[in-house]
């Protein structure tokens, strides 16, 4: 079943191919231009932020882009680099941080990397390349990724497995089934709210319109916020990583279309929390033609 017409295509249903991302690597080590070219963006953001990045920022590859599940159809391909932090080194370079907890010195620096380097990278070379820092992932290992290549030190510390298969369990099928009814009702919700809300002229019937707008964005919100969040849980201490249910339930929403038509509504709910929409829902609204051609597309099977 899709919600929106086609599947999106995700590498982790994809067969393992026989050699690793040719463009990335030369055999299972990686081409020196990627791992000098991804290091220098890293750092150069840093340490315009940052004093001494080079002492307590260690960077890895991870994820399916550097597993043998890399090949799904993708433009541009996915691509990600975890940064591990020591945050005793960060705290001694960067003092005026040293009333922050290891998790907020962790969010400060994602939000660098999200609001000012990730713009630069969402086509680099071909890749989604994306940063971010877990507080918990000072080794790597303790996530258990899919597969993990130090950058640093220019070797595999998670070697990838060429004989890896996403797993299969009818239960959780069911849930995926489930959000994806729950993802299409709500999106059908919102979009005829907004069509009445940019349709009506003042009055109860508008803001009867706004309601409903207001409250599908805070259902899709919802519903995006557990499939996404939890997901963390199967890379924490106690998670299974790869064949984790919570890492399964968000890789299938990406193939169904779930997780793409929620995180639109989250980020059009997240907009609205920072007043840039709330006064006329007349910028950077989605695309209601869009939304509605998603919706008559969808179908059960």
């Amino acid at each position: 079943m899709s919600v929106f017409g086609a599947p999106n295509s995700t590498s982790y249903f994809s067969a393992p191919s026989e050699n690793l991302d040719p463009q990335l690597f030369d055999g299972r080590s990686i081409k020196s231009w990627a791992r000098q070219g991804i290091l220098a963006l890293l750092y150069d953001h840093l340490n315009t932020k940052y004093r001494h990045a080079d002492l307590w920022a260690h960077a890895w590859l991870a994820g399916s882009g550097v597993s043998y599940q890399w090949s799904a159809s993708r433009n541009p391909g996915d691509l990600d680099c975890l940064v591990g932090v020591d945050m005793i080194q960060f705290r001694k370079a960067n003092p005026e941080y040293m009333g922050l907890s290891d998790t907020e010195i962790a969010q400060e620096i994602n939000d660098g990397f999200h609001d000012e380097l990730q713009p630069k990278t969402a086509n680099w070379n071909g890749y989604e390349l994306t940063f971010y820092v877990n507080p918990e992932a000072t080794d790597i290992r303790a996530i258990k990724p899919y597969a993990a290549y130090d950058l640093k030190f220019n070797e595999w510390t998670v070697a990838p497995n060429p004989a890896v298969h996403a797993p299969s369990n009818p239960e959780w099928e069911t849930v995926v089934r489930q959000d994806a009814v729950k993802a299409h009702q709500i999106t059908t919700r919102y979009t005829q709210a907004l069509q009445d809300v940019q349709q009506s002229h003042g009055g109860p019937a508008h803001r009867n319109a706004e309601a409903k707008l207001m409250a599908s964005m805070q259902q899709g919100n919802a519903l995006f916020e557990e499939i996404h969040l939890n997901r963390s849980m199967a890379f924490a201490p106690g998670g299974e990583g790869y064949a984790d249910f919570h890492n399964y339930r968000w890789q299938a929403g990406k193939r169904e279309g779930t997780v793409q038509a929620l995180r639109q509504l989250h980020e059009h709910s997240e907009g609205l929390k920072h007043g840039s929409e709330a006064a006329t829902y007349g910028v950077e609204l989605p695309d209601t033609n869009t939304l509605i051609r998603r919706a008559a597309l969808y179908r059960q099977g």
